[in-house]
């Protein structure tokens, strides 16, 4: 297991998890709508969400790894512009507060909601949440053109895959949760368009050096 690469991995997945997409805005929701005590489930489901889309991942990109070495570098090159844009992208972002994200969302499902129960079952939760994941573009996005960047091709697959695939579902669930437990106890947080801001200028610019790194392993 390559540790630099790995401590890499850690900030590119923590700023993808922390940045405001639809696995965020159901934790918000669900924490709004019914508490702490009931977002875990979705919380939960989204994390195991994570471990589905890895799962379908892992099969492509190990026989890529093994077959063309000049694949992965395109695809290395690939993956690093999709890091750039997503940097000017968060940095050119016009930021709101989370709050005002999650009434916009809450007015375009307002009738859905008022026909679910009171109190869903933890089951339909972790279901529906699981399901949002595998149309999530974000993930989608991240385990086609960033999961790559992070494997090491001189060490086992395996084992590198199931470590940083567990890795980013735990960030899910100390994130989301941090975010649910803010909703729950700290609404006024949500408020604050300089949350926002942090988060999506702190991830545009770790992408952008992550990007300028892959370069340079690439092309020098």
């Amino acid at each position: 297991m390559n540790f630099s690469l790995y401590l890499l991995y850690l900030a590119a997945a923590a700023a993808t998890v922390a940045s405001p997409g639809p696995g965020v805005l159901m934790t918000l929701m669900r924490s709004m709508q019914w508490g702490y005590r009931w977002s875990i489930w979705t919380v939960t489901g989204i994390a195991t969400g994570v471990i589905v889309m890895a799962g379908i991942s892992a099969t492509g990109l190990s026989f890529l790894l093994a077959q063309s070495p000049l694949v992965y570098d395109w695809m290395r090159i690939i993956g690093a512009c999709y890091m750039v844009w997503l940097g000017i992208k968060n940095w050119r972002v016009k930021t709101v507060s989370l709050g005002a994200a999650l009434r916009q969302h809450s007015t375009v499902t307002a009738k859905k909601n008022k026909e679910e129960p009171a109190h869903p079952s933890p089951r339909s939760l972790w279901l529906e949440s699981v399901a949002l994941q595998m149309t999530n573009p974000m993930l989608i996005m991240f385990f086609i053109s960033l999961f790559p960047q992070f494997i090491d091709p001189a060490c086992d697959y395996t084992l590198q895959f199931v470590v940083l695939t567990l890795t980013f579902a735990a960030l899910v669930m100390v994130i989301h949760s941090g975010y649910a437990i803010a909703v729950t106890y700290f609404r006024g947080f949500l408020n604050n368009p300089s949350i926002s801001r942090l988060i999506y200028r702190a991830g545009g610019t770790i992408f952008i050096l992550l990007a300028l790194k892959v370069f340079f392993q690439v092309f020098f």
